[in-house]
């Protein structure tokens, strides 16, 4: 199976997509191609588990991490 996703930078943070990418990558190949206006995440060779699952909770990380770092700016600039 073959997914492609899409994160719109007015949305989500490159460095979140990227991270995110990193944690799962025990559990499919995930490749990044970063554009003007969005990163896409190509997932593939999902292993262990069902692919669209592994999408879902990829996607869910992207949005954590976006709100974490997001939340670390925000505190730092505050400082």
């Amino acid at each position: 199976m073959l997914e492609r996703i899409t994160f719109d930078r007015s949305l989500y943070l490159p460095e979140a997509v990227e991270a995110a990418a990193e944690a799962y990558a025990g559990h499919a190949q995930i490749e990044l191609v970063a554009g003007a206006d969005a990163v896409v995440a190509t997932i593939r060779d999902v292993r262990e588990h069902d692919p669209q699952l592994v999408a879902h909770a990829f996607c869910n990380h992207v949005l954590h991490e976006t709100i974490a770092r997001q939340r670390q700016t925000a505190l730092d600039e505050a400082v």
